[in-house]
């Protein structure tokens, strides 16, 4: 199972790496709400960026998932048309700051 780890700004996140995420948004000044609930929904998002009204979820556990979690996540959004952006461990700076340069 993954460690839970604290971040700079003083919340619990359920691993070091989701921790590592909060801590970058928090070094780089970039607002965001972590652990927010989905509007409407007992589902809870990795972070929310609200400058951008963005929804991240992180997937650390993409090589061991086994469950369709993510799936019913990104159907959620979709369905609700809520801009989301799901990151993986290897790229999850890339992607972020790729989708706030050409969408944000």
């Amino acid at each position: 199972m993954w460690q839970k780890a604290t971040g700079l700004d003083g919340v619990e996140y359920d691993s070091i790496s989701e921790a590592r995420v909060a801590d970058w948004f928090f070094e780089n000044d970039i607002e965001y709400e972590p652990h927010k609930h989905l509007p409407g929904s007992r589902s809870i998002s990795d972070f929310y960026l609200p400058e951008y009204e963005l929804w991240v979820e992180y997937d650390g556990l993409m090589e061991v998932r086994t469950d369709d979690k993510l799936k019913r996540k990104e159907a959620f959004y979709r369905k609700h048309e809520l801009k989301f952006l799901i990151v993986t461990r290897s790229h999850w700076k890339r992607d972020i700051l790729e989708w706030i340069e050409l969408e944000g």
